[in-house]
């Protein structure tokens, strides 16, 4: 299971960072300025758009007590994104931070289908899957380009928790995830972002007693 997601915050997001707007680092360098600007924790509330693009190595369909090998069509799954994040940046040097993060997608996506065939004169109807929620562990690299602005990284866990199959079964997919994004401040404690994910998920197996009596289906 793969997923691609761009999100950005259509209103300002809201960060407590530790920063000043007075002169209180004016005896340092304007790097120092820079990270220390941006170090701090936050908390962001973010709006986009997310597509998982799902595919099967191998399905079986029994029906009565034979069973067949074939291969399943799956369909892409596109929908709105929201996010919610929280972290803390920690200033390293002067053009560094190294941040640690959480971030949660409750939005449900949209149903989606799964499978479908006609095996031995049977048809077995196409199920559906549904991405009900994500969410995901990270480490972020932050570079200030100035005080007003940086570039980030992001290297993560994520997991996906989606109901799929004929049974419509609760499966948990886990894997890694990486992201590029950029920020602004926009006033005060406030900054606006917009930034791209990938996501990549391992393998789960799922089966069950199909729509069409006295057939099955197993996907993975």
């Amino acid at each position: 299971l793969i997923a691609i997601a761009l999100c950005c915050a259509f209103a300002t997001a809201f960060a407590q960072n530790n920063r000043n707007q007075n002169n209180v680092y004016n005896a340092q360098s304007n790097q120092a300025n820079n990270a220390k600007g941006f170090g701090g924790f936050y908390t962001q509330f973010g709006l986009g758009y997310q597509g998982f693009s799902p595919s099967l190595s191998s399905s079986n369909y029994t029906v009565g007590n034979t069973t067949y090998g074939g291969s399943t069509q799956v369909s892409n799954s596109q929908s709105f994104a929201g996010t919610v994040t929280a972290g803390y940046d920690f200033p390293i040097n002067s053009g560094f931070l190294l941040g640690l993060g959480a971030e949660l997608s409750p939005v449900k996506g949209r149903s989606t289908s799964v499978g479908g065939a006609t095996v031995n004169g049977v048809n077995i109807p196409a199920s559906s899957y549904t991405v009900n929620n994500t969410y995901n562990f990270f480490v972020s690299p932050t570079f200030p380009v100035d005080k007003m602005t940086a570039i980030y990284g992001k290297v993560g866990y994520s997991k996906a928790n989606v109901t799929a199959g004929p049974n419509l079964d609760s499966l948990g997919y886990t894997g890694y995830s990486v992201g590029l994004g950029y920020k602004t401040i926009v006033s005060g404690n406030f900054f606006a972002y917009i930034e791209g994910n990938y996501f990549n998920y391992g393998k789960v197996n799922d089966s069950g007693t199909a729509i069409a009596p006295g057939t099955s289906t197993s996907y993975s």
